[in-house]
């Protein structure tokens, strides 16, 4: 057997999709909001964080072998880290730019930003600190840079990803006990800064324009430019536009079989043709592909199953822990000299540690995102209730009718001087 087999990846998705869909992942399902929509997006962002620790999980064979941390020789899994990512940036452009549309350009911003900060800070302080010790106690709990430099070194790890920067600490290479996986968290929260600027267009009938526009215009300076961050724009602005178009009921009135057929031989394509994870052509195919996925293809119904979904409620703190797993799974010499000894070994190994990420996550999510999450939610109340006036009403359930006659008046009085 050979370590790129194609084949492994998906037994491994096989053995996770299995074990997600066990009874004893029930405490990790979420009641369907009313209305809800694109159902499939959950089991999209499931299926894009576990390829993600693929792509890790053989960047470390190569790294365990001879020191360098490098993307794979093979092209389909040198593509599944980049393609994965691509689609959380795409889904983060959807469901936001969504939102600005339907507020019509005027979202409660500090709702908006309470929401996200505990949404993400939570699991990543865990994460962050977790990879502190590691770092500490693999250099013997002792300073081997001055005081001042890793006391700066761990802020800059503490600051919620909103600092682009995975700096060495106490002279060690941290990211790595992370897989690296955090820089994509400086963009997110770039993007949803970007927000307070682009809303201005998502009130009124050219928001589709507007962001059409600025699709063709990032287009052009990433060709004409080559530089990274356009091309991560690129993303983001794929994902509004999709939402533009939803928003104005455009989308392909075919058969789910048809659409779904068409979304996996686009994916198929970029998995078997590109040679550059983050090029513009594998964007637009990705592109094209999340629109179907959007627009109801579920790839013949795998993307709204029950393990899907799961996964995809996990899937931040599947995106997060994977290198703490890999870092101490491999780090228990036995394990690593097995998994060393042969590809059908180190895929055996890859398959047990697919699994104690999937429990670890699913563990993750109850204990530290859900409940972040809800704090994050009676905040906002509290925050609406002070708004309308209403300090001594309840704020662990919905608004009380009174108080939201109360905040809707005020409302309106003050947006209609």
């Amino acid at each position: 057997m050979n370590l790129d087999a194609t084949w492994a990846y998906f037994v491994l998705m096989a053995v996770v999709m299995g074990i997600a869909a066990l009874p004893q992942f029930l405490f990790v399902d979420n009641t369907p909001s009313p209305g809800a929509r694109y159902s499939a997006l959950d089991g999209l962002r499931g299926f894009s964080a576990l390829s993600v620790f693929v792509f890790h999980l053989v960047v470390v064979h190569r790294f365990i072998e001879t020191g360098i941390w490098d993307v794979p020789d093979s092209r389909f899994y040198a593509l599944l880290g980049p393609v994965g990512v691509s689609l959380f940036f795409m889904i983060t452009g959807f469901l936001f730019w969504g939102k600005m549309l339907r507020a019509k350009g005027r979202p409660r911003w500090h709702d908006l930003y309470t929401g996200r900060l505990f949404r993400i800070g939570p699991m990543y302080l865990f994460v962050v600190l977790v990879m502190l010790y590691i770092v500490f106690a693999r250099t013997g709990f002792q300073l081997h840079e001055p005081a001042g430099v890793v006391a700066g070194s761990v802020l800059q790890w503490l600051a919620l990803g909103v600092v682009d920067a995975q700096p060495d600490v106490n002279g060690y290479r941290a990211t790595h006990v992370l897989a690296g996986v955090t820089w994509t968290i400086s963009y997110e929260w770039a993007f949803y800064a970007s927000l307070m600027a682009t809303a201005y267009f998502a009130r009124g009938r050219f928001h589709l324009l507007f962001v059409l526009g600025a699709l063709a215009l990032c287009l052009a300076g990433k060709v004409l430019l080559q530089i990274n961050a356009i091309g991560l724009a690129v993303l983001f602005l794929c994902g509004m536009a999709v939402a533009s178009l939803l928003h104005e009921n455009t989308r392909l009135r075919i058969p789910h079989a048809l659409s779904s057929a068409m979304a996996l031989v686009l994916l198929l394509t970029v998995l078997a043709t590109s040679r550059n994870g983050y090029g513009t052509a594998t964007a637009m195919l990705l592109a094209l592909f999340f629109y179907l996925v959007c627009s109801g293809a579920s790839i013949f119904g795998l993307l709204t199953t029950t393990p899907a979904r799961r996964l995809g409620n996990i899937s931040y703190s599947l995106y997060l822990m994977q290198g703490l797993v890999l870092t101490l799974v491999f780090a228990i010499e036995p394990i690593r000299n097995f998994a060393m000894a042969s590809p059908l070994n180190y895929w055996a190994i890859g398959i047990v540690c697919a699994g104690i990420l999937l429990l670890s996550a699913a563990l993750g999510y109850a204990f530290i995102e859900r409940p972040g999450i809800a704090l994050g939610k009676r905040l906002i109340r509290r925050h609406t209730l002070r708004q309308a006036g209403d300090d001594t009403a309840p704020v662990t359930g919905p608004l009380p009718e009174p108080a939201l006659k109360k905040y809707a008046l005020t409302y309106l009085l003050r947006n209609n001087k």
